[in-house]
């Protein structure tokens, strides 16, 4: 026990504030080297392939933590149905943009697809674990009504 640092609260927030300032950092870089390689130098898939998967992994495993401590991601209090659909609807749209910027997309076919399908995917994706997270603080909010044995 003589080699152990005493570390306050302090100093362990400021570590911690630290540390995600760093993981944000590392996720622009990868996001921007995606960009980059496929659209700047048009480069195969398979010369990028470990930037996607690591950056697609990080934002599951983040969503995965945050959903299983029951954190609300999204505020699901001022979120609506209503706010979802639009939501989607412009995440569709910045989606046909880059397509049609970044890729050069000409097809009006592949472009009202792509913007159908990423407006349907995103809102159904959203929605499914936005009700997941209620569910979990819901549990939560029980467990510690129960705990405490007080009405909730």
């Amino acid at each position: 026990m003589k080699n152990s640092k005493i570390n306050d609260e302090r100093i362990v927030s400021q570590r911690r504030t630290i540390q995600s300032d760093a993981y944000q950092i590392l996720v622009y870089c990868l996001l921007i080297s995606i960009l980059i390689q496929q659209f700047i130098m048009n480069a195969p898939f398979a010369q990028f392939a470990v930037e996607v998967f690591c950056l697609i992994g990080i934002g599951i495993y983040i969503t995965i933590r945050h959903l299983s401590v029951g954190i609300d991601i999204w505020d699901s209090q001022r979120h609506t149905n209503k706010r979802l659909l639009i939501n989607s609807i412009i995440s569709g749209g910045i989606s046909v943009s880059l397509l049609i910027f970044l890729a050069g997309e000409r097809n009006v076919w592949r472009i009202i697809l792509t913007f159908v399908s990423f407006t349907i995917v995103y809102f159904l994706v959203h929605l499914v674990l936005r009700n997941i997270n209620k569910k979990r603080q819901r549990q939560i909010d029980d467990e510690l009504c129960s705990d405490e044995d007080i009405e909730c």
